[in-house]
């Protein structure tokens, strides 16, 4: 067989082992699939011109992803009775409100049990937990803590405290130090609201018809609210944060956190002259550290009333989502009430859009190594989504033998934290082929990890997906 035949069969074969990707193979191993940039890199281990590369190019899906940290939220209100798959999309994050009086109902004893027990339940259906903690609505504020001598009032929806009151701030501030010791930098928890403070945790006292001037009194001072946010900025360090809007929005965004609405879709739900969409949000993410803020921490939206009301009510689907696009959404609480049938292809391909999505557009390398050498391996990404991720999630490389045997596998120094929405996130990593893999031919996978990595997580926008969430782009002969 000559020269040209021989190219051809290797071509072929390799081909036929990827079903999901196309190949194209060099003498040159600096040059296919790098662009200048990548050239320019340094590199101890850069391959020899006299080396063969291929350059692999997986191919693209338009599948609905359900990745972490993205998506529709299931809520605590339908947690324990979901409404079915056909009714609600798959969920990713559940999403829980608990009255301080609940997580603290005796002074210095912290329920954590009560906690513990959702993220369980939420692990057992592939989720991950966001939380906020209210000091009004329902049980609100404990009642050992009232009785300390901390003043409040009477509303609609339950007690609001005196958030000016020392003694509430001492222990305000208590409250929040042993939840983040406890659940900061967790694996199980998706995002913390900088909630606990006015009605809902909202941050207002939109509860208060008839007692406004009373819960006015008892809103937190300026400096107060600052000192607030800055406790979870501290005890929660490493954990993606949510400002809700009418909080103190500016200071919380210009410090990593992200935003929230919990008033998305109202074009007139309210009437005909006012609403949140355009009284409300649309001013605070005019804000240039607002407008900026997904860019580092997550924005989390919840439907006005439910998505029956807007069908119901004739409501512009296409200008409610629009808007959740251009503000870079990540994730959607619809309360774990069933979308209308007829709308649930526009919102399937809503969730193609909003949070990230990943896409391995090309991968270089050598088609030869041996053990003990490193091995250069060079990738060209793109986001297609509308935000980042927001957790240190790795990107990671494996071997993996005709028996599925894992013979090496290692972290990526790409940071896809830093992949905002656009083309062209060039990586090159330098890996060493480890002593003790034998000679042969080995599949090479890449996949995301959770933070532990313990195993892939993030489904890809590529064909190819193993059951446990890697994917097989290319084979490398280790000699």
């Amino acid at each position: 067989m000559g020269r040209r035949g021989w190219q051809k069969l290797v071509l072929l074969t390799l081909l036929w082992g990827m079903g999901g990707c196309a190949e194209t193979i060099s003498g040159s191993s600096g040059s296919a699939g790098a662009t200048p940039n990548d050239r320019d890199r340094p590199s101890s281990a850069t391959p020899q011109p006299s080396e063969r590369t291929v350059t692999v190019h997986p191919r693209e899906i338009n599948d609905l992803l359900y990745n972490p940290g993205m998506g529709f939220a299931d809520f605590h209100f339908g947690f324990g009775h979901p409404p079915t798959v056909e009714e609600y999309p798959h969920a990713t994050v559940a999403y829980f409100r608990w009255p301080w009086a609940e997580l603290e109902p005796t002074e210095g004893q912290y329920n954590f049990a009560l906690v513990d027990r959702v993220i369980d339940q939420a692990k057992a259906k592939g989720e991950t937990l966001a939380i906020r903690i209210v000091s009004e609505y329902k049980t609100g504020s404990p009642q050992w803590l009232l009785d300390k001598g901390v003043a409040s009032v009477k509303e609609s929806d339950g007690i609001f405290p005196d958030y000016n009151n020392p003694i509430f701030l001492d222990y305000h501030e208590r409250l929040i130090r042993a939840f983040g010791a406890r659940y900061g930098r967790s694996v199980d928890i998706d995002h913390v609201d900088i909630g606990s403070v006015g009605c809902w945790g909202e941050w207002n006292t939109a509860c208060c018809g008839g007692v406004e001037a009373q819960c006015k009194e008892f809103y937190p001072s300026e400096a107060n609210q600052i000192a607030i946010t800055d406790w979870y900025l501290k005890y929660f360090a490493g954990t993606p944060l949510v400002m809700l809007v009418g909080g103190q929005l500016e200071y919380a965004t210009a410090r990593g956190a992200g935003w929230r609405g919990d008033c998305y879709g109202d074009f007139n739900y309210f009437g005909p002259t006012w609403n949140h969409m355009e009284h409300v949000y649309a001013p605070a993410v005019r804000n240039p550290v607002v407008g900026e803020a997904w860019k580092v921490g997550p924005v989390q939206l919840e439907v006005c009333g439910y998505i029956q009301d807007w069908y119901d009510r004739g409501f512009d689907l296409d200008r409610i989502l629009e808007k959740g696009l251009e503000w870079h959404l990540s994730v959607l609480n619809a309360k774990s009430k069933p979308v209308p049938a007829a709308w649930r292809p526009r919102f399937d391909e809503f969730l193609k859009k909003i949070g990230y999505r990943f896409v391995l557009r090309e991968m270089t390398h050598a088609t030869e190594g041996r053990s003990g050498d490193p091995l250069v391996l060079r990738s060209r990404w793109d986001n297609i989504g509308v935000a980042p991720i927001y957790h240190v999630w790795p990107l990671a490389y494996r071997l993996r033998s005709s028996s599925d045997r894992v013979v090496a596998q290692w972290i990526s120094h790409a940071d896809l934290k830093q992949w905002l929405p656009g083309p062209s996130h060039q990586v090159v990593d330098t890996v060493v082929v480890p002593e003790t893999v034998p000679a042969d031919t080995y599949a090479l996978d890449v996949a995301i990890l959770p933070e532990d990595g313990r195993s892939a997580h993030v489904d890809l926008a590529i064909e190819g997906k193993r059951t446990d969430r890697w994917y097989p782009i290319s084979s490398v002969r280790i000699r």
